[in-house]
């Protein structure tokens, strides 16, 4: 696997290596004045490409803060699939190249921003060609300390999750929305994190507290529920915990959910207590909703401390 060689270090930190399942997906960013209407024409004041996917974003986070990430995914051997490759050694995660049968296709996005509002919308289309359960591979997952998922290619998430688990790692679920064997899912993890319109969707709950203890009763130890300008709760055996919503004036929210989640694995990982965890993964997020895409506005530990020392995003 072509891999980071940098140690990635800050200060006392625990070292840590992650390995993430999921989708990845090469994004069409387009900055408009405000989401069209329907048979309307409307004009386009930039736009620029990144790679997305919430898992691939969390694993680029996990290496600003100084963890080690790889990721395992799918793509095609086509001019998408190669600014995925360029993008995943730029960034310092390790992977490997799928196989890639004749008719696949790399998964790509259509995501419009509003610049003013930070607020955006998207459509997608995941790939042609989902990770098998038979790829999972036992050796690759021992090397490393934690497994994060989106549950996507549920089969293949739930072999990985196992054989996480065999071994004592630990596993983190970036739950985006309700997915085929679910509970069957959870009880392999450890910590998921969970939007507030997910948990509605998936248990029929509109309290954050309420959708958190359900998740904890499915088998995690640890679960964050998000809701954007409302903030963030995290629940476990011996914690309710709310965090409100940093104030940042928003440039683009994309990616917020992404961050928080690299950000609350690299907490989890150190060991800390769960009030610091839950104000660093907000605040990590808060700064990447500072600045634009999902690469050069994800902010390393010392801006996320610095953030949180000066307190100047604190309600």
């Amino acid at each position: 696997m072509k891999r980071n060689d940098s140690d990635g270090g800050c200060g006392d930190l625990r070292p840590y290596s992650v390995i993430g399942l999921g989708t990845i997906v090469v994004d069409h960013m387009v900055a408009l004045e405000g989401f069209p209407e329907r048979d309307t024409k409307n004009e386009v004041h930039e736009h620029w490409f990144q790679v997305g996917g919430p898992v691939p974003t969390a694993l680029v986070e996990v290496n600003r803060l100084g963890g080690r990430a790889t990721f395992q995914g799918r793509w095609a051997n086509d001019h998408l699939g190669g600014m995925i490759e360029q993008d995943l050694a730029a960034e310092g995660i390790a992977f490997d190249a799928p196989a890639c049968e004749a008719d696949s296709q790399t998964g790509f996005a259509h995501v419009w921003v509003e610049p003013d509002s930070g607020r955006r919308t998207s459509v997608f289309h995941r790939g042609s060609h989902e990770i098998e359960e038979s790829e999972i591979d036992a050796e690759e997952l021992a090397k490393h300390d934690a497994l994060h998922l989106d549950g996507w290619a549920t089969a293949a998430a739930i072999e990985a999750a196992r054989g996480m688990r065999a071994k004592g790692g630990r596993v983190f679920l970036d739950l985006g929305s309700p997915k085929a064997r679910l509970e069957e899912l959870l009880t392999l993890v450890d910590v998921v994190n969970c939007p507030l319109r997910c948990v509605e969707r998936a248990f029929g709950e509109t309290d954050p507290i309420a959708g958190a203890r359900k998740l904890l009763a499915a088998g995690p130890q640890l679960a964050t529920v998000t809701d954007g300008g409302n903030g963030a709760w995290l629940v476990s055996e011996t914690a309710r915990l709310h965090c409100p919503a940093f104030r940042i004036v928003p440039v683009d929210t994309n990616g917020a959910g992404d961050t928080f989640c690299g950000a609350l694995i690299h907490a989890v990982m150190q060991g800390w207590d769960e009030p610091r965890i839950l104000r660093f993964a907000s605040a990590a997020a808060a700064l990447k909703c500072g600045g634009r895409g999902n690469r050069a506005a994800l902010p390393d530990a010392a801006e996320v401390e610095a953030f949180l020392e000066r307190g100047d995003g604190d309600v």
